[in-house]
């Protein structure tokens, strides 16, 4: 833009002096004006734009704090859930373990009745004594048998150490093996033999207590007895 002594020197040539004065102030005040008009349309625009942006922002952010929220409230409801549901396996825990104890208790009580009787089936046994009975080392380890049926066999003393379970494995076959070799001594007999009584029984734990010289019986029969048993 040119100055107020440029337009008023080109103004000379048709206007007088004082003329070309006035009207190169009015050039540069309409100049002014204008650019000062486009100005404020302008930053009028920024404001607007300013203005549209941030009530998107604090329309975003209310979203997210609404959702942050719900986040908040679902996973409180998922705690509560989990809390829930630990206690509700505490309590079939528990109840699985009471279940597990009576059905135990129950076939022990079975046992006791049944095994003296598949005995003198499958042999000449005679019954003396049947039950559960408690062992004390000398360094006071104790070890439970579960049946201990005592009585004579053609005659002779004997004792059968019985195990029992509802279905019984291999592994459970030899650690019972352990448990009869530490009580083997402090029964008085020199006849002892072992005894698995059980509802079911794996191929592998049938071979098992072959392995050991033991006798698989189910409620009416004995199933695996060593090849020399009387």
């Amino acid at each position: 833009m040119a100055s107020i002594p440029q337009i008023r020197d080109r103004l000379k040539d048709v206007f007088s002096a004082e003329q070309a004065d006035v009207l190169a102030h009015v050039v540069i005040e309409a100049h002014d004006d204008l650019v000062n008009q486009a100005d404020f349309h302008a930053l009028t625009n920024v404001v607007k734009d300013l203005a549209e942006a941030q009530k998107d922002l604090a329309e975003a952010q209310k979203r997210t704090e609404t959702r942050v929220e719900e986040l908040a409230v679902s996973q409180r409801e998922m705690a509560d859930g989990l809390r829930e549901l630990a206690w509700a396996m505490k309590d079939t825990r528990k109840q699985l373990g009471g279940l597990a104890q009576s059905v135990g208790y129950g076939l022990e009580a079975y046992a006791m009745e049944r095994i003296p009787k598949v005995l003198a089936k499958q042999m000449p046994f005679l019954e003396e004594a049947s039950g559960p009975e408690q062992f004390v080392s000398p360094a006071g380890a104790e070890d439970e048998i579960d049946v201990v049926v005592r009585g004579t066999l053609a005659g002779r003393p004997v004792v059968f150490l019985c195990e029992t379970k509802t279905n019984i494995s291999a592994q459970e076959v030899r650690d019972f093996l352990a448990t009869a070799d530490r009580v083997r001594p402090r029964l008085g007999c020199d006849d002892v033999r072992l005894l698995y009584f059980a509802y079911r029984a794996s191929p592998e734990a049938r071979g098992a207590v072959a392995d050991v010289g033991g006798y698989l019986a189910f409620p009416h029969t004995i199933v695996v007895r060593p090849a020399d048993a009387a």
